[in-house]
């Protein structure tokens, strides 16, 4: 009797943490012509965080590489060897709390942040966009989501800079 009762709310708390790795649409700050993002092609992907925002190599590491899988992915051709460096500044990485999120919707919010510059070969940024993602869900849902999976939607929204519709 309990099972039937556990399944329902366990699969509703997994289809809801779904949620945290969509995709938010990135806010051009500084877009790409229709002419640059036909022929883009990005060599180099990194990341920094600004000051205050506490983040280590590996956090950067994974996120650039998830980046780069779902730029592969989406947009195959994209990366090249001669290309546009790809920049991702962190301005807020807040990973929340899991105990305040199952407690109340809006609580332990886990948020990312980032400018994601696309610089030419003399350093100048030729595009400037701002990307966001973050978690506020309540319940089993929210208790359940860490930031990695949040991470994953970051850098789905990321990729969306560089795929080739306009």
């Amino acid at each position: 009797m309990k099972f039937s009762r556990i399944l329902p709310v366990t699969i509703l708390a997994a289809a809801l943490a779904g949620c945290a790795g969509s995709i938010s649409a990135p806010t051009a700050v500084q877009p790409l012509s229709a002419d640059q993002k036909a022929s883009l092609h990005v060599s180099t992907i990194t990341a920094d965080a600004a000051s205050g925002v506490e983040m280590s190599d590996g956090d950067f590491g994974l996120i650039t590489q998830q980046i780069r899988n779902y730029i592969q992915n989406e947009a195959p051709g994209v990366l090249a060897d001669n290309g546009l460096k790809m920049q991702v500044h962190f301005t807020r990485f807040d990973r929340g709390n899991a105990f305040a999120r199952f407690m109340l919707i809006g609580l332990g919010q886990i948020r990312i942040d980032a400018d994601v510059l696309l610089q030419d070969a003399t350093g100048a940024t030729v595009a400037k966009y701002k990307v966001s993602k973050d978690f506020a869900l309540g319940g089993v849902a929210g208790g359940m989501t860490t930031v990695e999976d949040v991470e994953e939607g970051f850098a789905k929204s990321v990729a969306e800079v560089v795929k080739t519709k306009v």
